[in-house]
């Protein structure tokens, strides 16, 4: 748990250089001692934690079946792709010089899981989907009819991430709808978790239209009717420095971003960053349409390193737009779903270049065994 006498010191993410334009962005009131110390028994529970599952804690067997259930699962899924990627990640030496410490990554969902794998130093991220953004519930007066039913659906919302590499757009918005898991912030906390972190803050906040951060509130357990949230977390054992996650609920294709002042809000604000670095995954070919063309001109603009798959910016216009483009995996075909989105030019060129198979399978090509990746850097 966060100490009182430090907490409003850690309270505060690591500056970099890309968040200097939103200065409003580096200005967080820190969470009370007691408001941490909730969130982060919370998701000690999430993260299957027995130690925390007391004789006096209500619907303690609730608990300890899932604890008993979730850990197996996490096992499992660290042996098959966690490991294989944090490998890969180091052995790869994709990291470019004086790489930009801010993440964006669009069409995320509640993926925190992947980005923080492929992108571990990077101490602000920023995800958009258009999933709602939710807020919490006291696990100790929580409804045990309720409580199974979230453990369950939190669960079921992991499946397709754990099994296939993605969160599929469809089920999303069923599953983030369904009682207390009502937002992406589930997802998100229980990855921390999972990944030995702890909270030190949880706020909700909104943009203006000139990409500002407004209306800043404590995230509790009452809908708070913000578009976005930050939460700030810290390796348990107090080591480095806190790490921010910024999660926005919003629409990016080019109509979204130009309706309404908190549409135009939020292009302004992601535009404020850059210096940035971009991952895109499992992005339904979204950036190879013509009404997508606001995000993807701002993402190749401000990103100094680009790490994808095919489904994201198409390999012709990386490289008309200064990137060197290398190819990773394999490439040979599209599920058939997205079949007309099949790149002849990338296809050609991993053709030539014979990259060596990755150690692990995400994607939409995960079914077929296979799994392509880019990485660009700008010139």
């Amino acid at each position: 748990m966060a100490c009182q006498n430090n907490q409003a010191q850690s309270s505060k993410p690591t500056t970099d250089s890309a968040k200097k334009a939103n200065p409003e962005s580096q200005v967080i009131s820190p969470s009370s001692t007691a408001t941490v110390e909730k969130w982060n028994r919370f998701c000690d529970l999430l993260s299957g934690d027995t130690t925390k599952i007391t004789s006096n804690l209500k619907n303690a067997k609730i608990w300890l079946t899932y604890s008993r259930g979730t850990n197996i699962k996490w096992n499992s899924l660290s042996k098959r792709i966690s490991k294989p990627i944090a490998n890969w990640v180091i052995s790869s030496k994709l990291e470019i010089e004086n790489e930009p410490k801010t993440l964006v990554y669009p069409f995320a969902g509640g993926d925190f899981y992947y980005s923080h794998m492929f992108f571990p130093k990077q101490d602000t991220l920023i995800m958009v989907g258009l999933e709602p953004v939710g807020y919490l519930f006291d696990i100790d007066t929580a409804n045990p009819v309720k409580l199974e039913k979230y453990l369950t659906n939190l669960e079921h919302s992991l499946y397709y991430p754990h099994k296939l590499g993605f969160f599929r757009t469809f089920s999303m918005e069923v599953d983030f709808t369904k009682g207390y898991l009502n937002g992406t912030i589930h997802t998100c906390l229980y990855y921390m978790a999972k990944f030995g972190y702890k909270i030190e803050y949880i706020k909700a906040f909104d943009i203006d239209e000139a990409g500002n951060t407004k209306g800043e509130v404590e995230v509790g357990t009452k809908p708070h009717k913000r578009t976005g949230i930050k939460i700030g977390f810290k390796a348990k054992d107090g080591s480095g420095n806190v790490k921010e996650l910024i999660y926005i609920s919003g629409d990016l294709s080019d109509k979204g971003l130009t309706n309404g002042n908190k549409n135009r809000g939020l292009y302004n604000f992601l535009n404020s960053r850059k210096q940035i670095v971009s991952f895109y995954k499992a992005a339904s070919y979204l950036m190879h349409k013509s009404d997508f063309y606001k995000i993807r001109g701002l993402m190749t603009r401000n990103s100094k390193r680009i790490l994808q798959d095919d489904s994201g910016v198409p390999y012709s216009i990386l490289k008309a737009s200064g990137f060197d483009v290398t190819v990773l995996g394999e490439y040979t075909r599209t599920i058939q779903l997205f079949w007309s989105r099949v790149q002849k030019d990338m296809k050609a060129e991993y053709a030539t270049r014979k990259p060596a198979k990755l150690p692990f399978n995400i994607g939409y090509n995960a079914e077929f065994n296979e799994c392509n990746l880019q990485s660009a850097v700008k010139k």
